[in-house]
């Protein structure tokens, strides 16, 4: 297809990858300036126009057309933001594990999305970052993206309650998955607790108030190391969990 001659499919190609970089992990984060972002969405809209299917939607008005073009920015947004529901989780478990270890007051500002993180969600999240390279979850990201494009035509998006049920269970899964994430860490800091409380029962004098405190926090990071070689297959499976929520979503999309 020509560039020129196609100028208006070519925009819905570029609305939808630009959106869609807007809120995919790693790409999406708020410390990649604007235009690299817009840069990046027509540079694969360059790359992705020549090879998409053939017998796209025509367009009979400018409302049409309007119309058409909320909804590649809606469904781009869409794709981005599951995708980056993985990332919500693992900073979660995070988080979770910051409460128990005791580290919760201890905040810091996450420049990468705007907002206050813990100790453990940071490290979470840029652990999360770097196997998701590693393990070529960026290459995963394209190929839902070119997916995309085949299960939803240029201008045949649509919405419809299903698709707003489907985001709140993976929305809802997130959670779930932050759990599983930090539920071994979590057992044995609950164990720690149990072994403080009897320690306080039998021995009055001792201060396990302010003896808890580091020991948690020292008990919670030698699991965390411990386990640190079995976080790689979690996150590798997170990644393909990932990839099977977009198909599921691409392929029970409304046409």
């Amino acid at each position: 297809m020509s560039y020129l001659n196609q100028a208006e499919f070519f925009f819905l190609v570029l609305v939808r990858t630009t959106s869609f970089f807007m809120t995919a992990p790693f790409f999406g984060i708020r410390g990649v300036p604007a235009l690299v972002k817009a840069g990046l969405g027509l540079l694969v809209a360059v790359l992705l126009f020549p090879v998409l299917p053939a017998g796209q939607a025509a367009f009979t008005s400018a409302g049409a057309y309007a119309l058409a073009v909320v909804n590649e920015t809606l469904a781009g947004l869409a794709l981005g933001y599951l995708a980056s529901l993985i990332f919500s989780a693992v900073q979660v478990a995070g988080q979770l594990l910051d409460l128990h270890m005791g580290l919760g007051m201890a905040s810091l500002f996450d420049p990468q999305y705007a907002a206050t993180t813990t100790i453990m969600g940071q490290f979470f999240t840029i652990l999360g970052l770097l196997l998701f390279f590693q393990l070529d979850g960026h290459h995963t990201l394209l190929l839902a993206l070119q997916e995309s494009f085949r299960l939803l035509p240029l201008g045949g998006v649509h919405f419809d309650g299903n698709i707003v049920l489907a985001v709140v269970k993976l929305f809802s899964g997130m959670f779930s998955l932050a759990v599983r994430i930090a539920a071994p860490i979590i057992v044995v800091l609950f164990i720690a607790d149990l072994a403080l409380s009897l320690i306080a029962r039998t021995v009055p004098q001792l201060n396990v108030f302010i003896l808890g405190f580091p020991l948690k926090i020292g008990l919670g990071l030698l699991v965390i190391i411990a386990i640190l070689p079995l976080l790689a297959t979690v996150f590798h499976n997170l990644f393909s969990q990932m990839e099977h929520d977009l198909a599921l979503l691409l392929r029970s999309w409304p046409r």
